[in-house]
């Protein structure tokens, strides 16, 4: 398994708080058999600059390796990138190229909760057109009550994340179920941010898609994911 949407990077979003809860949630991923994954801190352009971003964000991956070292830990291969808050005119904005997982041209967009604004989708095909980059559509399932977001799922070009609670919640699951096997989602993350409420999951949502749908659509998962995190 890959997990493409975390926060365990330790003290620079509502995430993890220290190096502590850090290493406690990547041994709760290497327990569950992941292979890889992506940290991918907030980056909200209206409240940060990149250059503070990176910095921060740079301080907090030396951090993490340190604790990982005295940990004597085998964490998994790691590769660090953001989860990328909707801004108007990101579209054009030479900065998303910065932005992505690792060395790779997928970036991971989180979309408004709000109302979306009327351009929403052609910026979303700007970012793929004149950037040059693949979009990973964050979270996916939180989405579905949007007028547009049809336009989204059935976009073949943009990859789906789903959170892996949408698959353990028994409320959203025959959604997030139905939409897999559509193959309307390509990829999971966990979007763990602490031990308690938001903890690593990834395992337990392996076990219901296996369960509900069978083994070859974690395969399938597993296969796109991994393709991913080679290009990073």
């Amino acid at each position: 398994m890959y997990d493409f949407h975390t926060h365990i990077l330790p003290g620079i979003d509502d995430g993890s708080k220290d190096t502590d809860m850090s290493i406690d949630m990547l041994r709760a991923e290497i327990d569950q058999g992941v292979r890889g994954i992506a940290l991918t801190p907030h980056f909200y352009a209206d409240m940060t600059d990149l250059d503070t971003f990176f910095e921060r964000r740079s301080r907090a991956k030396q951090k993490l390796e340190e604790a990982i070292s005295e940990n004597n830990l085998q964490a998994p291969r790691i590769i660090v990138g953001a989860e990328v808050h909707y801004y108007r005119g990101m579209g054009r904005s030479e900065a998303l190229k910065d932005l992505t997982l690792g060395n790779s041209n997928y970036l991971l967009l989180e979309l408004p909760f709000g109302t979306w604004p009327g351009n929403i989708l052609e910026e979303i095909d700007n970012i793929m057109e004149y950037q040059g980059l693949n979009v990973i559509i964050a979270h996916v399932e939180r989405y579905l009550d949007r007028d547009r977001i049809r336009d989204i799922i059935n976009n073949e070009d943009l990859i789906k994340q789903s959170n892996a609670e949408a698959f353990t919640d028994r409320r959203a699951a025959r959604k997030a179920l139905r939409l897999l096997k559509e193959g309307k989602i390509q990829i999971l993350g966990s979007d763990c941010h602490n031990m308690s409420y938001r903890k690593p999951d990834l395992g337990e949502a392996q076990k219901i898609i296996e369960k509900k749908l069978g083994r070859e659509y974690m395969e399938e998962i597993n296969a796109r994911s991994e393709e991913i995190f080679t290009q990073a």
